[in-house]
C-alpha cells in the first residue's frame, strides 16, 4: 500500500500579495491584536477625556478660579505645581486652547483608527500599530536618561512589547486572492 505525498498548488508556494489587506494571525496572535487594540481605543477615550477636561477648565470665559481648579486636583495652593497651573492658565488664549483641543481630537482619531484596523486585521492597521508604537520608543529613551522614573520605564516597556508583538505577526498575511 504506497502513498503519495500529498500535491503541492502554486498558491501555497506564493508570497502573500502586497495587495492584500487582511492579515490573519491565528488565534493566539488575533488575541493578541485584539489587546492591542483595546488599548490601543482607551489611549483614545482617556486623551478624549482628558481634553475635554483641559477645554472645560481653562476656557477664559469660565467662571471658575484658578483656586477652585486647584482645589479640585487637591493642589497645594502655595505649592510649585499650582503656581505652574495659574501661570500656565494666565497666558492661555483661545487659539492656544482650540490647538490643544484640535491636537487631542487628533490623537484620539488616530489610536481609534489604529484600533479599528488591528481589531479587524486589517495590514495597515497593523502597520500603523508598529510605526506608533516604535515612534514613542526613542522619545522615551531620551526621557529616561534625562529623567528616570517608573512610569517612563513602564510606557517603554509597554510599548517595546506592542512593536514586538506585531512584529511577531508580520508575516501571517493572507494568501493572494
Amino acid at each position: 500500500m504506497s502513498t503519495s505525498p500529498p500535491k503541492l498548488h502554486a498558491s501555497h508556494l506564493e508570497a502573500p500579495s502586497p495587495a492584500s489587506t487582511d492579515i490573519h494571525p491565528g488565534r493566539a496572535g488575533r488575541a493578541t491584536l485584539q489587546v492591542i487594540a483595546v488599548w490601543e481605543a482607551a489611549k483614545g477615550v482617556l486623551v478624549l477625556l482628558a481634553g475635554g477636561l483641559a477645554v472645560y477648565f481653562l476656557r477664559p470665559d469660565q467662571e471658575r478660579s484658578i483656586e477652585e481648579i486647584v482645589g479640585h486636583f487637591h493642589l497645594n495652593p502655595a505649592g510649585h505645581t499650582s503656581h505652574i497651573f495659574q501661570r500656565a492658565v494666565a497666558h492661555l488664549q483661545d487659539t492656544q486652547l482650540t490647538l490643544l483641543a484640535a491636537g487631542a481630537l487628533l490623537y484620539a482619531l488616530l489610536r481609534f483608527v489604529e484600533a479599528y484596523g488591528l481589531w479587524f486585521e486589517k495590514r495597515w492597521g497593523w502597520v500603523l500599530g508598529i510605526a506608533s508604537a516604535a515612534l514613542y520608543l526613542p522619545l522615551e529613551i531620551r526621557e529616561m536618561l534625562h529623567r528616570f522614573t517608573w512610569t517612563s520605564v513602564g510606557l517603554f516597556a509597554i510599548n517595546m512589547i506592542i512593536v514586538v508583538l506585531l512584529w511577531r505577526n508580520r508575516t501571517r498575511h493572507a494568501p493572494a486572492t
